[in-house]
């Protein structure tokens, strides 16, 4: 993933937050955006289903909270039902990279957006969010998530928890079906479905009141045509990631 790469999705979300807006009518101590930004590195498979790894560039943000006048998104109470938009990244693949790929289609970065519903306890949190994908991917995925939240200290945020993905039949057909043309795969037609079950773990440390440092550790099994697909066959149906992000806040009044 290059840095050009990682741009691209970056200016997506701001532009999305941006058409957000709304009237430049309302009364500016009315109006708010909280939300962070962060970045780092990932050792993770250098495409879904590959059993080689590299280490990129990686991106995160979340919003937590969008305010105008009387209409607010997100704040308050950290417990509770929360809803929120949700972003994606999958960066680009190109056949010619890897060997058992090549006659493959090449696929492009997708950026992906859509929501995010969470509830949260003191001590744990459920979450479901759907996205859509844009450029690359035009399918459509879905995220599922419990997590036991610990917390050690004041600044220590450690979650751990199952996870489920899921994703449709065009998001399988672009990254694990393979056409006849394939040289060293043979064809092969997927269906979306569940893709995949692992387990996350993450820690978070606050720094300042507006830095953090987090890292985390995941894993995922593909499954059903997701596994079965000789693009997994060719590599591997387990698949880790690991990441540590550096994370600024911003609160802008406006």
């Amino acid at each position: 993933m290059t840095g050009r790469d990682i741009r691209r999705p970056l200016l997506a979300a701001l532009a999305a937050t941006t058409l957000a807006a709304g009237p430049a009518t309302l009364a500016a101590q009315d109006r708010h955006l909280a939300f962070e930004l962060g970045g780092g590195l990932a050792y993770a498979p250098a495409y879904e289903g590959s059993d080689e790894y590299s280490s990129t560039p990686s991106f995160q943000g979340s919003l937590q909270s969008l305010g105008f006048g009387s209409m607010a998104l997100g704040g308050g109470d950290a417990t509770g039902f929360g809803i929120a938009p949700s972003f994606g990244y999958v960066g680009a693949r190109d056949s010619s990279d890897y060997d058992e790929l090549k006659g493959m289609d090449d696929v492009d970065w997708t950026v992906e957006v859509g929501l995010k519903a969470k509830y949260t306890w003191d001590s744990a949190e459920v979450s479901a969010a759907v996205r859509k994908g844009f450029n690359g991917h035009e399918g459509v995925v879905a995220d599922l998530a419990a997590d036991a939240i610990l917390r050690p200290d004041a600044r220590t945020t450690i979650r751990v928890g199952p996870r489920l993905s899921l994703a449709n039949d065009e998001y399988a057909d672009t990254y694990f079906s393979v056409p006849a043309a394939a040289r060293n795969l043979s064809a092969y037609s997927a269906e979306g479905g569940l893709k995949s079950v692992g387990a996350e773990i993450s820690a978070r440390r606050e720094l300042t009141d507006i830095w953090s440092i987090e890292g985390s550790l995941g894993y995922e099994r593909l499954t059903n045509d997701f596994e079965d697909s000789p693009v997994t066959r060719a590599g591997s149906r387990d698949q880790v990631r690991v990441g540590v992000s550096l994370i600024r806040q911003f609160d802008w009044r406006f």
